[in-house]
């Protein structure tokens, strides 16, 4: 019977609410709605009907809509990159209609997702406002803080004629939330598309001049007060020790350091006293002032560092200030392209940068371990804070300034490792040729050496000759006794059977004997060709076989084995006659489990310790008390002397009623260990 086509989507919030399985199926789509923003060149097209917001991906249709234009959509849906998006076949502008009301939103919902493409208002605080050129059409990218969170707002235009004005006011904003994400679904960024310009609002402006604020010093900022708020600037007052344009300028005034994050290129000089606007964030360790603008006050003399040890340097009170210090130069290293200096003093090791020129190290002159005075901005690694006087920090950088801001106070001891290897070498030669005649000794020794190693080589392979030809009379003694008396008895059964005196009753008993007689012909047979099979001597190999014929004899009698065998068993060899003897001692171990324990559980376990080979065999069953004579004391001696022809032990530890446990105890050969 044909399948029946899906029904066509007719509103946004049903396409929105697929999954991304379902929205591949590419269901049919009918939509009807106002465009909230279009800007191909943005990769933004919006629209939203009454029930919700939804993505058109350009599927190259030649049209061009404004916000406000009301369009019949027709397409099908796709699972997009993020959420359920349609794709359009065709576009039909039918009229005009106004904008959605907007869905008052704080940070923390946008940064749910939840709000991917729909009509949205915030209320938040100008950081920063950038003029961003996107194929010929001018945009203003603006900074908002709003809820403890930031959001990018993209705009046409702006309601102030210059963009500084912006900073520091309070806004309302309208736009289509744009989720930013990676290429695993997951949202990274929001920015939000204002579609025109009387959607961007000052609801509080900022003075004409912001800096006619009061400064205030710089250990102030983050100090508890119980009243103040931080979602305005703040203006601080300093001198200039480092400045990186548009990154990173770093001032100090009487008492505090602190780094001042801008995107400002105004140029400035050390020792410049400047104000500073910008906002008050939390750094690794001490406050830092973000999304900041500056002005030069007056030019001044640089600061003078102060002067400190290691260990009041990771006291942490002397962070983004001018510190100097003396410490042993142990290295030279990159950073990217950057040098940076190794320096120790005592038992701390820290390093100093310099941004220089690409490709330029300023401090090739210096020579491992020289003793040099460092200058520049002191830089707290904090790790683990704890409260008290006894804590220090994790460790600690400088930022240097300029090259002079390392002065060589001391050059290294003339006994370098260059000169010690220079000595070495000529004192190298000098024993070279006192030795020359060790040479033509070292070479009799050698060939004298080869000798023993022939005669020794041929004494191994006579040893060799006769180990294999034990091994031979080995394999065959057993096949003889084993396979010999169970091929007569097969015989003589063969006959029996075979007679025509032989009742039927009869014959079916020989069938079974011979039966049994054939199962463990295969089985001894088996056994033997496990012996001798090279590929089977190691111990991870002999526990293998021990786990495999346990399982199989004790399903046979219905009892549960379970097997604990060591993970680290190692891959070395053991020679067939003691796996032999030991898997027999184990086989005897299984058959009185089975004759006599009437247990339910066997437990198997195969470990080395200390040089032995540890088999242990456990069980849940009757057991016995061992001073009494008992059944199956015949197998109990064989197992012990089996072990002692190995030179290891068999220990039988049972109680009446609580099981028995057998452990066989072998040395490894010396070669093993």
């Amino acid at each position: 019977m044909a399948q029946s086509p899906s029904p066509e989507l007719t509103t946004a919030a049903a396409v929105r609410s697929l999954t991304v399985e379902q929205a591949s199926q590419k269901t049919r789509v009918h939509l009807r709605g106002v465009v909230t923003f279009y800007d191909s060149s943005f990769y933004s097209r919006f629209i939203q009907d009454e029930t919700s917001g939804i993505y058109l991906y350009d599927s190259g249709l030649p049209i061009r809509l404004v916000p406000g234009d009301l369009v019949e959509v027709d397409g099908t849906t796709s699972p997009g990159e993020y959420a359920p998006i349609v794709v359009p076949e065709s576009i039909k502008v039918v009229g005009n209609a106004p904008l959605p009301q907007p869905k008052r939103v704080t940070y923390e919902l946008l940064a749910s997702g939840q709000n991917d493409s729909q009509f949205v208002e915030i209320v938040g605080t100008v950081r920063s406002v950038q003029v961003q050129l996107h194929e010929a059409i001018k945009y203003y990218l603006i900074e908002v803080a709003t809820g403890g969170g930031r959001v990018s707002v993209c705009a046409p235009d702006l309601p102030v004629k210059r963009a500084e004005a912006l900073l520091d006011s309070k806004v309302r904003v309208r736009g289509v939330c744009s989720t930013q994400f990676n290429r695993q679904r997951q949202l990274f960024a929001i920015r939000l598309m204002v579609p025109r310009p009387d959607d961007l609002v000052i609801e509080q402006p900022v003075t004409e001049d912001p800096f006619a604020i009061k400064a205030r010093p710089i250990g102030s900022l983050l100090q508890f007060t119980p009243q103040g708020s931080f979602d305005h600037r703040v203006k601080l007052e300093g001198t200039v020790i480092y400045f990186e344009p548009g990154h990173a300028l770093f001032v100090q005034d009487v008492e505090q350091g602190i780094e001042v994050r801008t995107k400002s290129r105004e140029p400035l000089q050390l020792g410049d006293r400047v104000e500073v606007l910008g906002y008050v964030g939390q750094g690794e360790y001490t406050p830092t002032l973000q999304d900041a603008i500056y002005r030069k006050l007056a030019s001044g003399a640089l600061l003078s560092p102060a002067t400190l040890t290691t260990d009041e340097v990771l006291k942490g009170k002397h962070d983004v200030q001018l510190i100097q210090i003396t410490a042993r130069l142990l290295s030279r290293a990159l950073d990217g392209s950057q040098p940076y200096l190794i320096l120790q003093d005592g038992d701390i090791i820290f390093h100093a940068y310099l941004r220089s020129p690409e490709g330029q190290d300023s401090f090739a002159h210096l020579q491992n371990g020289s003793l040099v005075s460092v200058s520049g901005v002191c830089r707290i690694d904090p790790g683990d804070w704890e409260a008290g006087e006894t804590w220090r920090a994790k460790s600690f950088s400088i930022q240097l300034r300029l090259e002079n801001d390392v002065v060589l106070l001391r050059s290294p001891s003339w006994w370098t490792l260059g000169r010690v290897l220079w000595i070495a070498g000529a004192l190298g030669l000098v024993a070279l040729a006192a030795f020359g005649w060790v040479g033509i000794l070292r070479r009799k020794i050698a060939e004298r050496t080869r000798e023993l190693e022939i005669q020794i080589q041929k004494r191994q392979l006579a040893e060799r000759r006769r180990e294999i030809e034990q091994e031979r009379a080995r394999v065959a003694h057993d096949l003889h006794d084993d396979l010999g008396s169970g091929l007569t008895e097969v015989n003589m059964l063969t006959t029996l059977t075979l007679s025509a005196t032989t009742s039927a009753k009869e014959k079916e008993g020989y069938l079974g004997a011979l039966s049994e007689i054939a199962r463990h012909m295969v089985t001894s047979l088996d056994e033997i060709v496990w012996a001798v099979n090279p590929r089977n001597d190691t111990i991870a190999s002999l526990a293998s076989y021990f786990g495999a014929y346990a399982q199989r004899l004790l399903d046979l009698a219905s009892i549960s084995c379970g097997l604990a065998m060591a993970e680290d068993l190692p891959e070395h060899p053991l020679n067939p006659m003691f796996r032999q003897e030991l898997f027999f001692a184990f086989k005897e171990s299984l058959t009185n489990v089975v004759r006599h324990a009437r247990a339910t559980q066997v437990r198997i376990g195969v470990s080395v310790r200390d040089g032995f080979l540890m088999v242990e065999v456990a069980d849940d069953g009757c057991g016995f008390v061992l001073c009494e004579p008992q059944a199956g004391e015949d197998g109990i001696a064989n197992m012990k002397a089996r072990l002692e022809t190995l030179g290891g032990q068999c220990e039988i530890t049972s109680q009446a009623h609580k099981g028995t446990t057998v452990r066989f105890r072998a040395p490894l050969p010396e070669d093993l260990l």
